[in-house]
Order: structure tokens, then sequence, then C-alpha cells
């Protein structure tokens, strides 16, 4: 899923929504549009959320036993949710584990540079110069966001960003050594 934020960037969306919202709810009850706001906020707002994703997740975690309704409705029939015991374990497990690791090769760049490849038999300069262009003007949205989260005193923001940021910059050389010589003989036998 891809949102634009409120600084013109965007971002994927690399966060979990469900281990999000319980997290937001180990502070303390809250009902959806306090996590949609909550949630947002916390992202520096990179993530719109839609109202109606944050009820089913909140259902979905109810039904899952990981929050429960903390008291009657409320006014306008609001109900705040609390983290279960449940909810406080699967979280905790999900902090502790560490990340799945490096892309995954489902990436739909992944797939065009294969297809492209062998469509154009093995000419991708094309390609290569569009998405190129791309990671350019990602790194110039994220050193905006970067520069905005540090001004605004959002150092766990800045620190999400320079994470994306380094990516990009990974995924830039990328593109160059994709260009180079070397790999324009061998892009051709990958067919």
């Amino acid at each position: 899923m891809h949102t634009q934020d409120t600084y013109g960037v965007w971002l994927d969306s690399i966060v979990s929504l469900k281990y999000g919202v319980l997290g937001l709810l180990k502070g303390e009850p809250l009902h959806g549009y306090e996590v949609k706001n909550r949630f947002e906020a916390m992202l520096g707002g990179t993530w719109d959320v839609n109202i109606g994703q944050i009820y089913t997740t909140l259902q979905r975690l109810e039904r899952d036993g990981l929050v429960r309704p903390a008291g009657p409705r409320g006014d306008r029939g609001k109900q705040l949710y609390e983290l279960s015991p449940e909810g406080q374990k699967a979280l905790d497990q999900w902090l502790a584990q560490p990340d799945s690791g490096p892309q995954q090769l489902h990436e739909d760049i992944y797939v065009k540079l294969l297809l492209a490849t062998r469509i154009a038999n093995g000419d991708l300069k094309g390609m290569l110069a569009r998405q190129k262009r791309a990671y350019l003007q990602r790194l110039r949205d994220l050193n905006r966001l970067e520069e905005r989260a540090r001004r605004d005193g959002r150092i766990d923001l800045a620190r999400l960003v320079r994470g994306a940021l380094l990516h990009t910059e990974a995924d830039l050389k990328w593109m160059d050594e994709l260009s180079s010589e070397r790999f324009g003989a061998e892009g051709a036998e990958l067919k």
C-alpha cells in the first residue's frame, strides 16, 4: 500500500497496522478514531489510514482475543478498546522478533526487470532510466521529510526516514550497476 504523506512523499507502508494498533492500545484504552489519529501522527503523516481499516483491524483483534472492549460504549456509540494479556504477549513477541530480512523477490521492480529483459531482448535502458529518476525523486522527498521531522523534534520519525533513505540509496546504486556495461551484456543472457 502506498499513501501520500503531508509532506508530499510516497512511502511504502513498512509497519504492520495490526501491531501498530496493539502498540497504541498498550498505553491506554482508545476508540477507533483515536487509534487512527495517533497511528498517523506516530508516522508523521506518511500513512493515511482509512478508518474502515482501523475498525476492521480492531474487530479481528477482538475476535482473536488480542484486544477487548474497555467498558460500555460511550457517547455517540464509541467503543474504547484495551490490550488483553494475550495481546500484550503477541505484541512483546512481535517486538522481540527481528525483521524478516531483505526485500522479497516478489516486489514489482524485480518482476518488471525480468519481464522487460525477456520482452526487450535485454535492452533495459529506458526502464532503468525511468526507475533511476523515480529513486532520485524519492531521495529528494525523503531528505525533505527527514529535515522536517528533525525540525519538529520527531527523532523517532527521522530515524525511520533515514532507514528509507539508505534503502533508496542502495536501490539507486543497484540501478547504476544494472545500467553498467558489465550488466548490459549479462542482462541479455537472463532470457
